[in-house]
């Protein structure tokens, strides 16, 4: 860090964020400083920057503002194409971009909103605008997948498929398959079956459970991908650049060679399969008596999607494996309450999914719906992986290595007080919630609550919490209420998962190189994050230039003295009501801007508040939607 004149200054990577504004955080402190978009001095997300200090109010970061670009990040862009009245071509690389870029010499035929990639051939620092010159085009505006290029190019996602692998590796990894049987525990005998999305290709987990006198024996099977993934090879380098699979309504992108995913390595029905058995005794009162994790061969008897284990829970009709889901259902919904009754959020948050006609266009929305199903899996993965986390820590001590974990920090002291304050001007009953604010509190309150208020401030809460991380370091996780824990059971589609199965199988080698591997994880992760939201966002904005004319209803999540932000429940989509069309009154503020009432009238409106809307404006270059009042 520097010092020059009355400004303390120090150099970093600028990370655009919604609407935006940046951060950078200092590598020295771990600080991260805040830059409004109007300090930002024409720097691009990923540039290096020298910033120095400056005083917001209101902010939960310290502020700062770009002094000067110290080197552009990169000079060749995914942009999107919009022609000016003045045949001017601007190219927008993401909304609220702060340098115009405008394209020279173009000679394509360009339709607003049309894809290509560009080139940056002179940055004109001391201007407003740069200068760029066309590469190639990646779709035309009006081509069905153009939102899934768009994003997969933008994110770096489309360079994932360049990698072809020849026949020969084809063949050696069903080979692999063969000889990896030898010296392993055949568990073929037990009734095993997966249950998943009912679109899904890649199997990573299966099941089984069988009772024996006054125990419960339950065995969660997971792809051995490290068996045929090694350590330092060229496809475990390339899984490690990618980091996840990526699921979009157009395509899937795999992490690892669709051969790998949906194949040699998937927990296919009818097939032998290699995998890393976690075995779980559990007494009568459902109390963990031990577990082991080895080396197996299972058969998959039979794949389920949600829907189908939910029908036959609930026919009374006892068909074929009839037995062990009831069996498995009567155990997970004791091990969540369990779990639950110490500690653990419950996120009330359905992802909203979109049907798309021919043209790639969103026609309706959906929430699956929250199936009994869904709990059974994700009790036994939560299992699993706080088991696998032990079985890491043990491992790290045995051999002084690093370890592998997940953890989620309590909120920091602000925003411990900020939800505090939330739930105090909740019209609910709020005499259990304990000072110091657990996961548990926060399920209270918004059991009290009607399903959309729970939705939305369910995700209110969980903005307002720590991020969960990858670490060396096992901080516990205060969302799941567990001491400890990892990612363990989805190593086809999550490379954090493929380093803690080495890890427990004591052949994991790069522990020099373990906070690269943290790094990239996390980095990966994040990126995956915000290519769904982008896309998603996308899909939803074009939802509501269908639904102009429709009355809608949103939810309220933030107040300001401008504007009112509004969640829109059938897209999903956060938009403006602005000043003019919120009903003419002297309003008073709550002091943290909860609520805002009429002095003098009844118009009252706050946080988590359900309201009827209609669409004002949808503006898909800025990725943002103004609507009104729906009286």
């Amino acid at each position: 860090m520097e010092s020059h004149g009355k400004y303390e200054t120090f150099d970093g990577e600028l990370k655009i964020y919604n609407k935006g504004s940046a951060f950078v955080t200092n590598h020295l402190t771990f600080e991260k400083y805040f830059i409004k978009q109007n300090f930002l001095k024409g720097a691009l997300d990923g540039d290096r920057v020298r910033i120095s200090f400056i005083n917001l109010p209101y902010q939960p970061f310290p502020s700062a503002r770009v002094q000067n670009i110290v080197k552009r990040g990169k000079e060749c862009f995914t942009a999107k194409l919009y022609k000016q009245k003045n045949n001017n071509v601007l190219a927008f690389i993401y909304p609220h971009q702060s340098k115009k870029i405008l394209i020279r010499k173009a000679d394509h035929e360009i339709d607003d909103g049309d894809i290509f990639h560009i080139k940056v051939i002179d940055w004109r620092e001391n201007h407003k605008s740069a200068y760029a010159q066309i590469i190639k085009l990646i779709a035309k505006s009006k081509n069905p997948k153009s939102d899934y290029r768009y994003i997969a190019s933008r994110y770096g996602l489309d360079s994932f498929n360049k990698h072809v692998y020849p026949q020969k590796e084809k063949i050696k990894h069903q080979s692999l398959l063969k000889k990896g049987m030898k010296g392993r525990t055949d568990l073929t005998h037990l009734i095993t079956f997966t249950i998943d999305p009912e679109t899904a290709m890649d199997f990573d987990d299966a099941i089984s459970i069988t009772k024996e006198k006054d125990q419960v024996e339950l065995y969660i099977h997971v792809a051995d991908v490290t068996h045929f993934v090694k350590e330092g090879s060229k496809i475990d380098s390339i899984a490690f650049e990618r980091g996840n699979s990526y699921y979009f309504s157009e395509k899937t992108i795999h992490m690892l060679p669709e051969f790998l995913s949906t194949n040699v390595c998937s927990l296919v029905p009818k097939e032998k399969r290699l995998a890393l058995t976690i075995k779980i005794i559990l007494s009568e009162s459902d109390d963990v008596i031990n577990f082991s994790i080895f080396e197996s061969i299972i058969k998959s008897d039979r794949k389920f999607n949600y829907n189908e284990v939910e029908n036959i829970l609930s026919s009374k009709k006892k068909s074929g494996f009839f037995s062990e889901l009831r069996s498995l259902n009567l155990l997970t919904d004791k091990l969540k309450k369990k779990r639950l009754s110490k500690d653990g959020f419950v996120l009330h948050h359905a992802e909203i999914l979109f049907e798309l006609d021919d043209r790639g266009a969103p026609i309706k929305s959906y929430e699956p719906e929250r199936l009994r199903s869904h709990s059974m899996v994700e009790e036994c993965m939560l299992l699993a992986n706080q088991l696998a986390s032990k079985k890491v820590y043990d491992v790290q001590k045995k051999y002084k290595h690093f370890g592998f974990f997940r953890n989620h920090e309590n909120p920091s002291l602000k925003n411990d007080t900020y939800l505090k304050d939330l739930i105090s001007i909740q019209k609910i009953d709020k005499k259990n919630i304990q000072s110091n604010l657990r996961a548990k509190d926060l399920n209270n309150i918004l059991s009290n609550l009607d399903p959309g208020q729970r939705k939305v401030l369910s995700s209110l809460f969980v903005r307002k919490m720590q991020k969960a991380y990858y670490s060396t370091k096992l901080l516990g996780h205060y969302g799941l209420g567990l001491k400890s824990y990892t990612h363990f059971t989805s190593p086809i589609r999550r490379y954090s998962d493929i380093i803690v199965h080495r890890m427990i199988k004591e052949s994991y080698n790069n522990n020099n190189y373990i906070f690269n591997i943290i790094t990239g994880c996390n980095e990966s992760e994040l990126r995956a994050q915000n290519a769904e939201r982008d896309y998603k966002t996308i899909k939803g904005l074009k939802l509501l230039e269908r639904k102009k004319n429709c009355s809608l209803i949103g939810y309220i999540v933030k107040i300001k003295k401008s504007r009112i932000i509004v969640n829109e429940k059938s897209s999903g989509v956060d938009g403006i009501i602005l000043r003019k069309h919120i009903p003419f009154a002297e309003y008073e503020f709550h002091e943290k801007m909860f609520f805002m009432r009429n002095k003098v009238g009844f118009e009252t409106f706050e946080i988590g508040q359900k309201v009827n809307i209609k669409v004002d404006e949808v503006d898909l270059l800025l990725e943002h939607v103004f609507f009104k009042f729906n009286s």
